[in-house]
């Protein structure tokens, strides 16, 4: 199981070299894409005593047993299958998406109090969006969004049922689920599936839950002082690590994440008080934004020296979500503007990461949707979607041209090597090479599917219930 230390190793690996890269064609996406399948299923790992059922290690090797969440496990894996399935209309996807959807139903097993649970007890809990149950039920979502499989959301609607068992209810009406309120391990990320459950399923029980959920988060923020303001507080969100207490702003640990969490749900139940209160949280990023050149940054985490990333988890790519989604709900211009700072920032990381090789030998970096190329293609092709601006469509190009210019050619197969710590070549003995959907193939391939869809007038590809920002939303 990946743990919090994966995501701090992360904070070193997040450049993205890609200036004057050229567009990708299209058979050379969808090639790559066939070739991740292809290599993919040569990592399955048939399920003990279950007849064609299988479920998939962290990565190529891998002696520890394999895992069913989302973030090193099989549940992100049956996410790409499941689209790669429908985008392609590959069979050998399909019917490895079924054995992968076997495999995770025979993870079932009921816990210490009878209750229904997928997977094992870890330091952060086992509800979680991206480390727990919560992901898995977001797997067969997908499946069934995808499939029109009634068994598919029938587990989810298990898995969902199942949280709410295991809730705490709080004083204040408010609902929680694990310790921390972050997007990955926390509630936010719980909250987001429960709200695409509810309104996939029409079942109001998990929308209520959600925003339950969301009056907890709301209870826990730590409020600080507004910049602007003196005289108006701030939410923000931390988590806690051992003793410590850290705020990462960004959107996969902080505010960001938790903020877009409370608008989400606000859309969706119309609750005004969790909407002003994912305001707020972006107001708190807007007067915490540091401007770099035409662009904005954020730092990784509020605490010593500042890191300032491009990626998913701590940087732009991630964090101007919130704002998109805030531009798609309030329909007001400064929070398009504000993303738009943001994908700057990104662009500008980009090129200057490119002149950090040396001898003409281009940096290596993440290719992982968590912190690297993967999540930046993501987000440009969803700025895109908003702005209706070939420049952005162009950048997520190049970015997806990176992907295909890393990938390895494993057989048949197409795997990608995870980063070093900083950029630079890759030693010639480096080892790793990942499956899962946030730091493996699964992941990039993923990424590469957004892009052979990029041109089609409705979105094809469903994912995590944290990438939605032009989703149709209530005011």
């Amino acid at each position: 199981m990946t743990t919090h230390a994966a995501f701090a190793l992360a904070l070193l690996v997040d450049t993205l070299p890609l200036a004057a890269q050229q567009a990708a064609p299209a058979d050379a996406l969808r090639d790559t894409v066939r070739g991740a399948i292809a290599w993919i299923a040569r990592q399955a790992v048939p399920v003990p005593g279950v007849e064609n059922a299988v479920l998939f290690p962290d990565s190529e090797g891998s002696k520890k047993p394999p895992q069913v969440v989302v973030y090193g496990g099989s549940a992100g894996v049956l996410i790409f299958l499941e689209n790669a399935a429908a985008v392609l209309d590959d069979a050998t996807a399909r019917e490895l998406a079924d054995r992968t959807a076997k495999g995770l139903r025979s993870a079932r097993r009921l816990d210490s109090q009878e209750r229904p649970s997928w997977t094992r007890g870890s330091v952060m809990g086992t509800t979680g969006l991206y480390t727990g149950d919560a992901g898995v039920g977001q797997a067969f979502l997908v499946r069934h969004a995808l499939r029109g499989d009634a068994e598919a959301l029938a587990t989810a609607i298990e898995v969902g049922d199942a949280l709410l068992q295991r809730a705490r209810e709080e004083d204040d009406g408010g609902l929680s689920f694990g310790k921390q309120p972050d997007i990955i391990f926390g509630n936010a990320g719980t909250a987001l599936f429960l709200l695409e459950l509810g309104v996939a399923a029409k079942e109001q029980r998990f929308v209520d839950a959600a925003r339950r959920a969301g009056k907890a988060l709301l209870a826990e923020a730590v409020r600080v002082p507004s910049q602007a303001d003196g005289k108006r507080e701030l939410p923000t969100w931390v988590l806690a690590m051992g003793g410590a207490r850290i705020h990462m702003p960004g959107f996969s640990h902080g505010t960001a994440g938790v903020a877009y969490a409370l608008v989400r749900i606000a859309a969706e139940t119309g609750d005004k008080e969790l909407l002003q209160a994912g305001i707020d949280g972006a107001q708190w990023l807007v007067e915490n934004a540091v401007a770099d050149g035409e662009g904005l940054k954020w730092a990784a985490a509020d605490r010593g020296e500042k890191t300032f990333m491009g990626g998913w988890c701590h940087g732009p790519a991630g964090t101007c979500r919130l704002f998109l989604l805030l531009h798609a709900v309030t329909g007001e211009q400064r929070w398009r503007d504000i993303a738009l700072k943001g994908a700057r920032f990104v662009i500008d990381y980009a090129a200057n990461a490119e002149k950090q090789g040396k001898d003409g030998e281009k940096p290596y970096v993440p290719p992982s949707y968590c912190c690297g190329v993967a999540g930046v293609v993501e987000f440009f092709c969803d700025l895109a979607r908003v702005t209706k601006d070939e420049k952005d469509a162009a950048f997520a190009r190049k970015a997806g041209q990176y992907l295909l210019d890393v990938a390895i050619q494993d057989g048949d197969g197409r795997k990608w090597k995870n980063g070093p710590g900083a950029p630079g070549p890759v030693a010639a003995d480096s080892k790793g090479h990942n499956v899962d959907l946030m730091v493996g193939a699964a992941g990039e391939a993923l990424a590469l599917l957004r892009l052979i869809t990029l041109d089609r007038e409705q979105e094809a590809v469903r994912g995590m219930p944290d990438r939605a920002v032009v989703a149709p939303v209530k005011k």
